[in-house]
């Protein structure tokens, strides 16, 4: 550990002289990568001071200060002070800043490393603008803003600034339709420059410039962007023609993804719920091809029923465990929060899953903390379907000294809605997921079925 520190003091120096002749870097005494299970970030440099958080094995946190035996270190929004026999420092030495960028989803995960598979530091919401300080290359960005240093998808950020010319008052030369599932926008001709979005099938672009060597340059967002000419159709010989009647469907499902293919293979496009209308294009291997946006998607046929169909016929499929631990759910709404409780006239937060999953045959454990340990699978927050579990862990309501994972538990119900037995309220209630209280302290989400 002392020459890791060694290290970190000669890249803070150099670091600060960076700072002080470029303008343009960040200082900072370097990174740190938790080692431990579970490294509980505290208020002071000592064991006796408050637990502000706990960073869980192979989070990423910035170092500020070296003490003895501890680091002054940004971890999340949060600053604190941790264990310096728990931190591996193999980062050091300052980053230059290489764009800006503003958040375009409502709700954007920052994560430790450039993937879903990172721990999650936390959210940035629509509009947030933040510094780009690398392009990973792999549809990820380094940044820093909104009170995070970490990793977003390049799919939510709009890159500003790196445009080649002044091309929003370019008058298109012609409209394009893309013909691939997923089309990469770049922020120059030619697959080495750094991507600044996504387009999806059957989406339509406006054309301003061929730029003869297989790509074209097109109106993106406020400004242009380019993309590969091949994957853009510009004629009306595509052979994509639908033909035949178009048919209205109703989604039976509470959430049901919409998907650029016809496949769960395809990346999502967004999600349609219980009751929504849709037109139907075309079938293929279970799956219906359906208008959506300015374009076409694809859904399961499995969740939508087609208005005229024989819906009597007894053939329809049962609704997955999700869909039925909801339903199952919405009948407690109402009912009082009583610690210890496992229903059926009461419950307390784990209790009230325990009961549900059990009542339809799926064996989960009874605490909060056992159910994430031990039951059903991890999932990430992008993928999160109604039905799954949500575990939280907010230090203020944590009696055991930093020593489980969790301090309470909801059910993702779709549309950013989250139900849980609240002590708040003492009943069992909905509430909103992202943008409240709720989404700030998001540890982990589990499917049970």
């Amino acid at each position: 550990m002392h020459e890791k520190r060694q290290l970190v003091k000669v890249a803070a120096i150099t670091g600060l002289a960076l700072v002080m002749t470029t303008g343009i870097a960040l200082a900072s005494m370097g990174k740190g990568t938790v080692t431990a299970d579970a490294l509980r970030l505290r208020s002071q440099a000592n064991t006796n001071s408050a637990i502000l958080n706990l960073a869980p094995r192979n989070s990423v946190v910035t170092l500020l200060e070296e003490l003895d035996g501890w680091y002054k270190v940004s971890y999340g929004d949060q600053v604190g002070y941790m264990s310096a026999d728990w931190l591996d420092v193999t980062q050091s030495g300052s980053e230059a800043v290489v764009g800006q960028g503003t958040v375009t989803a409502d709700a954007l995960n920052v994560r430790s490393g450039a993937g879903t598979v990172y721990n999650r530091l936390g959210l940035l919401y629509k509009g947030t603008s933040v510094m780009i300080l690398e392009d990973c290359g792999n549809g990820w960005y380094k940044i820093s803003g909104g009170g995070y240093t970490g990793y977003v998808s390049g799919e939510w950020v709009k890159v500003s600034g790196n445009s080649s010319s002044d091309s929003s008052d370019a008058q298109p030369i012609g409209t394009g339709t893309v013909n691939t599932a997923c089309l990469n926008v770049r922020s120059g001709a030619g697959t080495g420059y750094s991507r600044v979005g996504y387009l999806y099938s059957g989406n339509s672009v406006s054309i301003l410039k061929d730029c003869g060597n297989g790509w074209y340059q097109i109106s993106y967002g406020s400004g242009s962007a380019y993309v590969c000419a091949e994957y853009i159709s510009t004629g009306s010989d595509s052979g994509d023609s639908d033909g035949g009647e178009q048919t209205t469907g109703i989604v039976t499902a509470d959430a049901l993804n919409v998907r650029s293919g016809a496949g769960t293979g395809y990346s999502r496009l967004g999600l349609l719920y219980s009751g929504n209308s849709v037109t139907i294009l075309g079938s293929s291997n279970g799956w219906y091809k359906i208008s959506y946006g300015n374009g076409v998607g694809y859904v399961s046929a499995e969740y939508v029923s087609t208005k005229g169909g024989d819906n009597n016929s007894g053939s329809s499929s049962t609704s997955s465990i999700g869909e039925q631990a909801v339903a199952l759910a919405k009948q407690q709404l109402g009912k009082p929060y009583v610690y210890g409780a496992a229903g059926p006239n009461g419950f307390d937060c784990s209790g009230l899953f325990y009961y549900i999953f059990n009542r339809l045959g799926v064996n989960i454990a009874r605490g909060s903390s056992s159910q994430y340990y031990n039951s059903g699978t991890f999932v990430s927050v992008d993928e999160m379907q109604p039905g799954d579990l949500v575990y939280l862990f907010d230090p203020k309501y944590d009696y055991s000294g930093g020593s489980l994972p969790t301090t309470h538990v909801l059910m993702y119900i779709g549309n950013n809605t989250v139900l849980h037995a609240s002590t708040t309220s003492n009943t069992v209630r909905t509430d909103t997921l992202f943008g409240g209280y709720y989404g700030n302290y998001v540890v982990a989400v589990k499917r049970m079925g």
